[in-house]
Protein backbone atom coordinates (compact mmCIF):
# COMPACT_ATOMS: atom_id res chain seq x y z
CA UNK A 1 0.00 0.00 0.00
CA UNK A 2 1.36 3.44 -0.95
CA UNK A 3 1.82 5.94 1.83
CA UNK A 4 -0.76 8.67 2.39
CA UNK A 5 0.43 11.89 4.01
CA UNK A 6 -2.71 14.07 4.01
CA UNK A 7 -6.34 13.10 3.31
CA UNK A 8 -8.76 16.05 3.19
CA UNK A 9 -12.49 15.23 3.03
CA UNK A 10 -13.92 17.20 0.12
CA UNK A 11 -17.46 17.38 -1.23
CA UNK A 12 -17.76 17.67 -5.00
CA UNK A 13 -19.39 21.12 -4.77
CA UNK A 14 -18.43 23.95 -7.12
CA UNK A 15 -16.50 25.84 -4.44
CA UNK A 16 -14.56 22.83 -3.18
CA UNK A 17 -13.67 21.49 -6.62
CA UNK A 18 -12.46 24.97 -7.65
CA UNK A 19 -10.19 25.00 -4.60
CA UNK A 20 -8.72 21.64 -5.67
CA UNK A 21 -8.55 22.54 -9.35
CA UNK A 22 -6.30 25.51 -8.64
CA UNK A 23 -3.75 23.65 -6.54
CA UNK A 24 -0.26 23.37 -7.97
CA UNK A 25 0.44 19.96 -9.50
CA UNK A 26 2.91 19.17 -6.70
CA UNK A 27 0.19 19.77 -4.12
CA UNK A 28 -2.33 17.66 -6.06
CA UNK A 29 0.25 14.88 -6.21
CA UNK A 30 0.95 15.15 -2.49
CA UNK A 31 -2.59 14.62 -1.18
CA UNK A 32 -5.06 11.71 -1.21
CA UNK A 33 -8.48 13.37 -0.97
CA UNK A 34 -11.60 11.63 0.28
CA UNK A 35 -14.13 12.88 -2.27
CA UNK A 36 -17.78 12.81 -1.15
CA UNK A 37 -19.87 12.53 -4.29
CA UNK A 38 -22.71 15.08 -4.30
CA UNK A 39 -25.38 16.15 -6.75
CA UNK A 40 -24.56 18.96 -9.15
CA UNK A 41 -26.09 22.40 -9.11
CA UNK A 42 -29.76 22.33 -10.09
CA UNK A 43 -30.72 23.57 -13.55
CA UNK A 44 -33.87 23.88 -15.66
CA UNK A 45 -33.16 20.56 -17.34
CA UNK A 46 -31.65 18.83 -14.28
CA UNK A 47 -33.85 19.91 -11.34
CA UNK A 48 -32.33 17.19 -9.09
CA UNK A 49 -28.74 17.81 -10.19
CA UNK A 50 -26.60 15.13 -11.84
CA UNK A 51 -23.71 13.25 -10.24
CA UNK A 52 -22.16 12.53 -13.65
CA UNK A 53 -21.56 16.25 -14.19
CA UNK A 54 -19.60 16.19 -10.94
CA UNK A 55 -17.63 13.15 -12.10
CA UNK A 56 -16.75 14.80 -15.42
CA UNK A 57 -15.34 17.78 -13.55
CA UNK A 58 -13.50 15.50 -11.14
CA UNK A 59 -11.95 13.65 -14.08
CA UNK A 60 -10.63 16.93 -15.49
CA UNK A 61 -9.29 18.08 -12.13
CA UNK A 62 -7.96 14.91 -10.50
CA UNK A 63 -8.66 11.92 -12.78
CA UNK A 64 -5.34 10.05 -12.93
CA UNK A 65 -4.42 10.68 -9.30
CA UNK A 66 -5.12 8.51 -6.27
CA UNK A 67 -8.17 9.35 -4.17
CA UNK A 68 -10.82 7.75 -1.96
CA UNK A 69 -14.42 7.93 -3.19
CA UNK A 70 -17.39 8.02 -0.82
CA UNK A 71 -21.04 9.04 -1.07
CA UNK A 72 -22.20 12.10 0.83
CA UNK A 73 -24.51 11.66 3.82
CA UNK A 74 -25.49 15.35 3.81
CA UNK A 75 -29.22 15.40 3.04
CA UNK A 76 -28.87 18.76 1.27
CA UNK A 77 -26.43 17.23 -1.24
CA UNK A 78 -28.18 13.93 -2.02
CA UNK A 79 -30.41 13.14 -5.00
CA UNK A 80 -32.05 9.97 -6.34
CA UNK A 81 -28.85 8.88 -8.09
CA UNK A 82 -26.92 8.86 -4.82
CA UNK A 83 -29.75 7.09 -3.01
CA UNK A 84 -29.62 4.37 -5.68
CA UNK A 85 -25.88 3.95 -5.15
CA UNK A 86 -26.46 3.61 -1.39
CA UNK A 87 -29.05 0.85 -1.94
CA UNK A 88 -27.96 -2.42 -0.32
CA UNK A 89 -29.89 -4.85 -2.55
CA UNK A 90 -27.86 -7.49 -4.36
CA UNK A 91 -24.89 -6.84 -2.10
CA UNK A 92 -24.80 -3.13 -3.03
CA UNK A 93 -24.88 -4.07 -6.71
CA UNK A 94 -25.53 -0.50 -7.89
CA UNK A 95 -22.45 0.78 -6.05
CA UNK A 96 -20.23 -2.07 -7.29
CA UNK A 97 -21.32 -1.70 -10.92
CA UNK A 98 -20.87 2.07 -10.72
CA UNK A 99 -17.34 1.75 -9.27
CA UNK A 100 -16.19 -0.75 -11.87
CA UNK A 101 -17.36 1.59 -14.65
CA UNK A 102 -15.45 4.49 -13.06
CA UNK A 103 -12.13 2.60 -13.12
CA UNK A 104 -11.60 3.63 -16.76
CA UNK A 105 -11.57 7.32 -15.88
CA UNK A 106 -10.14 6.95 -12.37
CA UNK A 107 -7.47 4.20 -12.40
CA UNK A 108 -6.26 5.06 -8.86
CA UNK A 109 -9.74 5.15 -7.27
CA UNK A 110 -10.06 3.70 -3.75
CA UNK A 111 -13.72 2.86 -2.99
CA UNK A 112 -15.37 3.24 0.41
CA UNK A 113 -17.41 0.36 1.81
CA UNK A 114 -21.08 1.36 2.08
CA UNK A 115 -23.08 0.07 5.05
CA UNK A 116 -26.76 0.93 5.38
CA UNK A 117 -29.51 -0.99 7.15
CA UNK A 118 -32.38 0.55 5.19
CA UNK A 119 -34.91 -2.15 4.37
CA UNK A 120 -32.92 -4.82 6.24
CA UNK A 121 -34.78 -6.82 8.91
CA UNK A 122 -31.94 -8.64 10.67
CA UNK A 123 -28.25 -8.16 11.39
CA UNK A 124 -27.50 -11.38 9.51
CA UNK A 125 -29.22 -10.04 6.40
CA UNK A 126 -27.31 -6.77 6.67
CA UNK A 127 -23.89 -8.39 6.89
CA UNK A 128 -24.67 -10.95 4.18
CA UNK A 129 -25.16 -7.98 1.84
CA UNK A 130 -22.02 -6.28 3.15
CA UNK A 131 -20.08 -9.53 2.56
CA UNK A 132 -21.08 -9.62 -1.11
CA UNK A 133 -20.00 -5.99 -1.48
CA UNK A 134 -16.63 -6.47 0.23
CA UNK A 135 -15.85 -9.60 -1.80
CA UNK A 136 -16.55 -7.67 -5.02
CA UNK A 137 -14.40 -4.73 -3.90
CA UNK A 138 -11.63 -7.14 -2.96
CA UNK A 139 -11.66 -8.67 -6.47
CA UNK A 140 -11.64 -5.35 -8.29
CA UNK A 141 -9.60 -2.91 -6.23
CA UNK A 142 -6.12 -2.89 -4.68
CA UNK A 143 -7.24 -0.82 -1.67
CA UNK A 144 -10.55 -0.25 0.11
CA UNK A 145 -11.61 2.35 2.69
CA UNK A 146 -13.90 1.89 5.70
CA UNK A 147 -15.17 5.17 7.17
CA UNK A 148 -17.20 5.64 10.33
CA UNK A 149 -18.15 8.52 12.67
CA UNK A 150 -16.20 8.70 15.94
CA UNK A 151 -19.42 8.24 17.96
CA UNK A 152 -20.54 5.17 15.94
CA UNK A 153 -20.75 2.20 18.32
CA UNK A 154 -20.99 -0.74 15.89
CA UNK A 155 -17.66 -0.25 14.09
CA UNK A 156 -16.14 -3.35 15.70
CA UNK A 157 -19.03 -5.48 14.41
CA UNK A 158 -18.61 -3.98 10.95
CA UNK A 159 -14.87 -4.61 10.99
CA UNK A 160 -15.29 -8.21 12.13
CA UNK A 161 -17.42 -8.96 9.06
CA UNK A 162 -15.23 -6.88 6.73
CA UNK A 163 -11.98 -8.56 7.81
CA UNK A 164 -13.51 -11.97 7.16
CA UNK A 165 -13.75 -11.13 3.47
CA UNK A 166 -10.69 -9.01 2.67
CA UNK A 167 -7.06 -8.77 3.75
CA UNK A 168 -6.54 -6.27 6.57
CA UNK A 169 -3.54 -4.92 4.64
CA UNK A 170 -5.89 -3.60 1.93
CA UNK A 171 -8.04 -1.57 4.35
CA UNK A 172 -7.70 2.14 5.09
CA UNK A 173 -9.74 2.99 8.18
CA UNK A 174 -11.15 6.54 8.37
CA UNK A 175 -12.10 7.63 11.90
CA UNK A 176 -14.22 10.73 11.33
CA UNK A 177 -14.75 12.98 14.35
CA UNK A 178 -16.83 15.44 12.32
CA UNK A 179 -17.21 18.91 13.85
CA UNK A 180 -15.23 19.85 16.98
CA UNK A 181 -16.31 22.94 18.92
CA UNK A 182 -13.65 25.43 19.97
CA UNK A 183 -11.75 24.24 23.03
CA UNK A 184 -13.33 20.76 23.00
CA UNK A 185 -10.68 18.70 21.18
CA UNK A 186 -9.65 16.96 24.42
CA UNK A 187 -13.02 15.18 24.67
CA UNK A 188 -12.64 13.85 21.13
CA UNK A 189 -9.03 12.82 21.73
CA UNK A 190 -10.06 10.63 24.68
CA UNK A 191 -12.78 8.96 22.62
CA UNK A 192 -10.48 8.49 19.61
CA UNK A 193 -7.81 6.77 21.68
CA UNK A 194 -10.31 4.15 22.85
CA UNK A 195 -11.54 3.67 19.26
CA UNK A 196 -7.99 3.30 17.96
CA UNK A 197 -7.27 0.65 20.60
CA UNK A 198 -10.19 -1.40 19.23
CA UNK A 199 -9.23 -0.88 15.57
CA UNK A 200 -5.67 -2.05 16.34
CA UNK A 201 -7.02 -5.43 17.46
CA UNK A 202 -8.01 -6.14 13.84
CA UNK A 203 -4.45 -5.63 12.62
CA UNK A 204 -5.31 -2.63 10.45
CA UNK A 205 -2.18 -0.60 9.76
CA UNK A 206 -3.55 2.58 8.12
CA UNK A 207 -5.82 4.94 10.08
CA UNK A 208 -6.92 8.39 8.90
CA UNK A 209 -7.93 10.68 11.77
CA UNK A 210 -10.24 13.38 10.46
CA UNK A 211 -12.15 16.31 11.93
CA UNK A 212 -12.98 19.96 11.35
CA UNK A 213 -13.56 22.95 13.60
CA UNK A 214 -14.56 25.47 10.95
CA UNK A 215 -17.81 27.00 12.23
CA UNK A 216 -20.86 27.79 10.13
CA UNK A 217 -20.27 31.41 11.10
CA UNK A 218 -16.70 32.35 12.11
CA UNK A 219 -17.85 35.66 13.59
CA UNK A 220 -19.15 33.76 16.63
CA UNK A 221 -15.49 33.58 17.70
CA UNK A 222 -14.61 37.18 16.91
CA UNK A 223 -15.88 40.65 16.23
CA UNK A 224 -17.73 42.38 13.44
CA UNK A 225 -14.54 43.18 11.50
CA UNK A 226 -11.96 40.61 12.58
CA UNK A 227 -11.43 37.49 14.68
CA UNK A 228 -9.71 34.13 14.83
CA UNK A 229 -10.28 30.54 15.88
CA UNK A 230 -8.07 27.58 16.70
CA UNK A 231 -7.93 24.68 14.23
CA UNK A 232 -9.02 22.05 16.72
CA UNK A 233 -8.53 19.29 14.12
CA UNK A 234 -4.76 19.76 14.43
CA UNK A 235 -4.92 19.33 18.21
CA UNK A 236 -7.22 16.32 17.76
CA UNK A 237 -4.83 14.56 15.39
CA UNK A 238 -1.70 15.26 17.44
CA UNK A 239 -3.41 14.19 20.66
CA UNK A 240 -5.07 11.02 19.34
CA UNK A 241 -2.29 9.48 17.27
CA UNK A 242 0.41 7.32 18.83
CA UNK A 243 3.98 8.52 18.37
CA UNK A 244 5.59 5.08 18.55
CA UNK A 245 3.37 2.57 16.81
CA UNK A 246 3.36 0.13 13.91
CA UNK A 247 0.25 1.92 12.64
CA UNK A 248 0.48 4.59 9.97
CA UNK A 249 -1.56 7.52 11.32
CA UNK A 250 -2.67 9.89 8.58
CA UNK A 251 -3.81 13.47 9.10
CA UNK A 252 -7.26 14.27 7.72
CA UNK A 253 -9.62 17.23 7.92
CA UNK A 254 -12.43 18.91 5.99
CA UNK A 255 -10.11 21.48 4.40
CA UNK A 256 -11.68 24.32 6.44
CA UNK A 257 -15.24 23.45 5.44
CA UNK A 258 -18.09 22.93 7.89
CA UNK A 259 -19.61 19.42 7.48
CA UNK A 260 -23.13 20.81 7.03
CA UNK A 261 -23.61 22.44 3.67
CA UNK A 262 -24.91 26.01 3.85
CA UNK A 263 -25.87 27.66 0.56
CA UNK A 264 -25.20 31.33 1.12
CA UNK A 265 -27.74 33.39 -0.78
CA UNK A 266 -30.60 35.77 -0.24
CA UNK A 267 -32.03 39.12 -1.13
CA UNK A 268 -30.19 40.99 1.62
CA UNK A 269 -26.74 40.12 0.24
CA UNK A 270 -23.78 39.28 2.48
CA UNK A 271 -20.89 40.87 4.34
CA UNK A 272 -17.68 40.32 2.34
CA UNK A 273 -15.22 38.26 4.39
CA UNK A 274 -11.86 36.65 3.69
CA UNK A 275 -10.66 33.82 5.91
CA UNK A 276 -6.93 33.15 6.15
CA UNK A 277 -5.62 29.81 7.47
CA UNK A 278 -2.27 29.37 9.17
CA UNK A 279 -0.68 26.15 10.42
CA UNK A 280 -2.86 25.98 13.54
CA UNK A 281 -5.47 28.73 13.42
CA UNK A 282 -7.68 30.70 11.08
CA UNK A 283 -8.33 34.44 11.15
CA UNK A 284 -10.73 36.60 9.16
CA UNK A 285 -11.47 40.18 8.18
CA UNK A 286 -14.85 41.56 7.10
CA UNK A 287 -16.15 44.82 5.62
CA UNK A 288 -19.69 45.76 4.66
CA UNK A 289 -20.50 47.09 1.21
CA UNK A 290 -21.18 50.82 1.50
CA UNK A 291 -24.46 52.29 0.26
CA UNK A 292 -22.86 54.16 -2.64
CA UNK A 293 -20.97 51.07 -3.86
CA UNK A 294 -22.69 49.28 -6.74
CA UNK A 295 -20.70 46.03 -6.39
CA UNK A 296 -18.79 44.15 -3.69
CA UNK A 297 -15.42 44.85 -5.35
CA UNK A 298 -14.34 47.71 -3.06
CA UNK A 299 -15.40 45.81 0.05
CA UNK A 300 -13.34 42.76 -0.95
CA UNK A 301 -10.40 45.05 -1.72
CA UNK A 302 -10.61 46.57 1.77
CA UNK A 303 -10.82 43.13 3.37
CA UNK A 304 -7.96 41.71 1.28
CA UNK A 305 -5.78 44.69 2.17
CA UNK A 306 -6.41 44.04 5.87
CA UNK A 307 -5.50 40.35 5.45
CA UNK A 308 -2.38 41.13 3.42
CA UNK A 309 -1.22 43.62 6.08
CA UNK A 310 -1.48 41.04 8.87
CA UNK A 311 1.86 39.57 9.98
CA UNK A 312 0.33 36.07 10.17
CA UNK A 313 -0.49 36.29 6.46
CA UNK A 314 2.99 37.51 5.63
CA UNK A 315 4.51 34.56 7.49
CA UNK A 316 2.41 32.04 5.57
CA UNK A 317 3.06 33.77 2.25
CA UNK A 318 6.82 33.36 2.79
CA UNK A 319 6.45 29.67 3.60
CA UNK A 320 4.18 28.50 0.76
CA UNK A 321 5.08 31.04 -1.94
CA UNK A 322 3.40 29.91 -5.17
CA UNK A 323 -0.26 29.40 -4.31
CA UNK A 324 -3.40 30.34 -6.24
CA UNK A 325 -5.24 31.35 -3.06
CA UNK A 326 -2.46 33.73 -2.03
CA UNK A 327 -2.46 35.20 -5.55
CA UNK A 328 -6.20 35.91 -5.23
CA UNK A 329 -5.71 37.83 -1.98
CA UNK A 330 -2.85 39.81 -3.54
CA UNK A 331 -4.96 40.70 -6.59
CA UNK A 332 -7.89 41.77 -4.41
CA UNK A 333 -5.63 43.85 -2.17
CA UNK A 334 -4.43 45.71 -5.27
CA UNK A 335 -8.02 46.53 -6.25
CA UNK A 336 -8.72 43.81 -8.81
CA UNK A 337 -10.52 40.94 -7.04
CA UNK A 338 -11.30 38.07 -9.42
CA UNK A 339 -14.24 36.81 -7.38
CA UNK A 340 -17.05 38.73 -5.67
CA UNK A 341 -19.01 35.87 -4.11
CA UNK A 342 -18.68 33.96 -0.80
CA UNK A 343 -18.30 30.75 -2.82
CA UNK A 344 -15.18 32.06 -4.56
CA UNK A 345 -13.54 32.97 -1.26
CA UNK A 346 -14.36 29.55 0.18
CA UNK A 347 -12.25 28.15 -2.68
CA UNK A 348 -9.44 30.57 -1.82
CA UNK A 349 -9.44 29.62 1.88
CA UNK A 350 -9.51 25.92 1.11
CA UNK A 351 -6.77 26.19 -1.53
CA UNK A 352 -4.43 27.94 0.91
CA UNK A 353 -5.20 25.49 3.72
CA UNK A 354 -4.51 22.40 1.59
CA UNK A 355 -1.28 23.95 0.31
CA UNK A 356 -0.13 24.59 3.90
CA UNK A 357 -1.06 21.11 5.11
CA UNK A 358 0.52 19.34 2.15
CA UNK A 359 3.80 21.09 2.79
CA UNK A 360 3.63 20.20 6.51
CA UNK A 361 2.76 16.47 6.29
Amino acid sequence: MKNISYAPIIKTSDAEIRGIENLDDDDKDGITPIFELTKSRKSKYLPQGDIYRRLEKLKDVFGARRFILDLTSDRNSINEQIEELQDNHGGYKNWIDFLILQKNDFPELIPTIQITDKGVKTEEELYNRVKVQVEALNRNFAEVAYRFPLEYEDFTTDLKHIIDNISKDKIICIVDAGFITQGKSGIYITKARSVIAEVKKFGIKNIILSATSFPRNPTQYGGEETGECQLEECLFYNGAREEKSNISFIYGDYATINPIRSDQAGGNGWVPRIDMPTEDELFYYRSRKRKQELTYANAYTRVAHSVASDQRYKNIKKKIRDCWGIEQIELAAKGTPEGLSPSFWISVRMNIHITIKNKMH
